[in-house]
Order: structure tokens, then sequence, then C-alpha cells
């Protein structure tokens, strides 16, 4: 049996109704999450609990055979919040995993933890991390708990996940339909994406070989992107023709203080430490590891992910 953190996030929405077809799952969700996509499924077992508050976790734990820990906070005001979640959660489930002797764990981490490329040469696993942002700097010190921990596992460095159920992408879709598409800086930014489809395929091939070989594994579509590429690609779809605004760095950080401060996290267009990455020029990594030891390759091309993530978003009124 598996159990998996962070069901109700991004991946996990996409992750579990599809690994629930050939493993047994419990999910560990606090109990003012939203579980209507999991209610009553076979496969999926729900059980109540906080991993910041290290509740439930114990008790989640009975039975398992391996953890695929994707719960992480993205957005936040200070240091303390991503914290709470980055850090001490994922300290508080290693432990609950010791104790318990369940030996196996994905940790799902993020291109952030290693930072961005100084230039076009995109990065390997062995570079030394250089996180810039909060978020960035919280999830390199969940990937040195595991490290140091006595798990075997595997720590998946996600780069740029867009897809069905994202929230993040979708701001800036509904820019890009007002015939705006806002950049943060000035000159050309590079990148890596990958398709929510493509990075749940690459998690089902590490579970179903069950080798949990203490590594870290950068993970993108083997492409390298211009921002403008995918801007591009987003009005193309939308039939829309956009206007380029180069928003200064100062202005940028300023914006998202106001965001911050007062906004609800579910109103906040952009928040400073996202305003952090974003100003960055090379956000590139090299899949060449994961391609080679478990043979991966991306199904979907930047269209036809795009195309699906739009016609996603119009069937469940996120777009007109």
């Amino acid at each position: 049996m598996i159990l998996v953190t962070g069901a109700t996030g991004f991946v996990g929405k996409n992750l579990i109704p599809l690994l629930a077809k050939h493993h047994r799952l419990r999910i560990l969700v606090r109990r003012t999450s939203n579980i209507e996509l999991f209610k009553e499924k076979p496969n999926i077992d729900i059980v109540f609990g906080d991993i910041e508050k290290d509740t439930g976790i114990d008790a989640a734990l009975q039975n398992i055979d391996m953890v695929v820990h994707a719960a992480a906070r993205t957005m936040g005001k200070n240091y303390l919040q991503y914290y709470q979640t980055n850090v001490l959660g994922t300290l508080n489930v290693i432990r609950a995993m010791e104790k318990r002797d369940v030996k196996k764990i994905l940790l799902l981490s993020s291109h952030a933890a290693c930072g961005p490329s100084p230039d076009k040469t995109p990065l390997t696993e062995t570079a030394n991390p250089k996180p810039i942002s909060l978020y960035g700097r919280t999830k390199h010190m969940a990937e040195s708990i595991v490290i140091r921990s006595t798990l075997n596992y595997v720590i998946l460095r996600a780069v740029s996940v867009f897809g069905p159920h994202d929230m993040d992408v979708l701001r800036y879709i509904k820019y890009i339909t007002q015939g705006i598409a806002p950049i943060i800086g000035y000159g050309e930014k590079y990148l890596n994406i990958i398709y929510i489809e493509d990075l749940v395929k690459v998690i089902l091939k590490i579970i179903n070989s069950d080798e949990f070989n203490n590594r870290i594994y950068f993970v993108n579509d083997g492409l390298q992107y211009t921002l403008q590429d995918v801007l591009d690609n987003i009005a193309h779809l939308l039939n829309k023709r956009t206007h380029q605004i180069c928003i200064p760095k100062p202005i940028a950080m300023l914006y998202g203080l106001i965001n911050d401060v007062f906004l609800p996290p579910q109103k906040r267009v952009i928040w400073r430490d996202k305003i952090k990455e974003l100003k960055q020029k090379h956000w590139l990594c090299s899949n060449e590891r994961i391609a080679a030891e478990f043979d991966f390759r991306a199904d979907f091309t930047l269209n036809q992910a795009m195309e699906k993530t739009l016609k996603w978003y119009k069937n469940n009124g996120f777009l007109d």
C-alpha cells in the first residue's frame, strides 16, 4: 500500500486517479480539505491528519510500503510559512516512517531547490544548489532531510509544471485573454517545462520499477523554450494578439508586496517569493539522467499539452 501526501494539490489530483488503477492507496489530508474527487473511490483510503502539526501521520503509515511525499507550500508571505510545511512537515513524515520502519519514499521536489542556471548551460544533478527563493530554500532543506535519513529515496526535481487543476498558470493565461503578456525584467528568458501527464508518467515508472536508488533527478520534457515561445503558443491557441509589457523588477517586487499584505492567497495574482524566481533569465536543467535510467520520454509537445490544458480550463468554467 502507498501513502500519498499532498493529495488535494495540483500534482496529487492528477496522480492519484491513475495510481489507484494499479495500487492500493491511502491519502493523508486535513479535515478542511476538499476530498470530493477521492470520496468512495476504489483503492483509495482517506485518513485525516496534518504533517505540519504532526497529527495522524503514524496511524496513516500502518501497513504502508512506500510514501509519495507531494505535500508542499508553494505560496507564502514569509519564511515561517514555507518552513512549517516544506521542512517541518517533511521532517515529521520522515521521523514517523523511520519509527514505523517504512523504508521507501519518493519526494516531489522542485527545480527551485537547486536554483537557476547562471547561463544557457543546463544544470545537472551534480550542481551545487543555490536556491534564490524561500520556496526553493525550504525545498532544498526538505531534500537534505530525506538524504540524511535511513530511508531509500528518489527525489524528483520537477521544473515548471502545467496542466489540469493548476491555478498558477491560469493566472497568467487570464492576462493573455485580455491581450496582455506581462514579463518581469528585460531580455530573453529561457526555461524548461513539463506537462502534468508526463510528470505523472515518470512517477508511475519509478513506483512500478521499485528502484528507490537514493538518487536525485531533474524532470522536464527534454526541450528548452524561451518564455516568448510559451506565451506565443498560448496566445495562438486562444486566437489572441498580445502586447508584451516588461515590468521593471523593483516595481514587480512592490506589486508582490501589495499582494502579500492586502490579498488572501486565493486572490493573489503574484507574490514576492515567486517574483524572485520569475525575474531570473535561465531556468534550465538536464533530464539526461532520468531519460537514461528510467527510459523517460515526454509524450506531449508543448502545443498538444497546452491545448489539453486550455480545454480543461474552459470545460471547468475557468475560461470563457
